[in-house]
């Protein structure tokens, strides 16, 4: 069961680390007050090493997506895509690499929060660089000691 507050939730799947944080409000929470909604999800790729990390908000039945993304190659394009839950695909945003950098780059996905799945960055040739997963896991693991 989700709690009011925050969760948080880490999950190590084959070296690809996942860290999701859901915020949602409270009953306290005025009538009229809007409600934010975030999470949040980060990794690193084992083959190509890059890592990106993602932060997303739900506004207006959209995703603001908030990508900071290192580890690409100079010069070359890259394009972060999400997916859906159900397997939509849908550009968020389009960049060229700067080797040794990070990079942050902005756009918006056409879903709700609770509908994606991940994001993956693929490089101008396609192929991809690196994938993070959101956790839909309904319990949280805060540390050895529930913590």
């Amino acid at each position: 069961m989700v709690s009011i507050g925050m969760l948080a939730t880490t999950v190590t799947l084959g070296g690809l680390a996942v860290g999701a944080l859901l915020r949602d409000g409270d009953e306290s929470t005025a009538p009229g007050v809007p409600i934010v909604v975030s999470a949040a999800a980060s990794a690193t790729d084992v083959d190509s090493h890059a890592e990106l990390a993602v932060s997303l908000t739900q506004a207006n039945g959209s995703v603001q997506v908030r990508a900071t993304v290192t580890g690409l190659q100079k010069d070359v394009g890259y394009r972060l895509y999400g997916y859906s839950l159900d397997g939509t695909r849908w550009p968020v945003v389009n960049w060229t690499g700067g080797a040794g950098k990070v990079q942050e780059v902005t756009g918006t996905a056409p879903v709700a929060i609770a509908d994606v799945s991940h994001f993956v960055v693929l490089r101008s040739d396609r192929t991809t660089v690196v994938t993070v997963y959101l956790s839909k896991s309904e319990g949280a693991n805060l540390g050895p000691n529930g913590s």
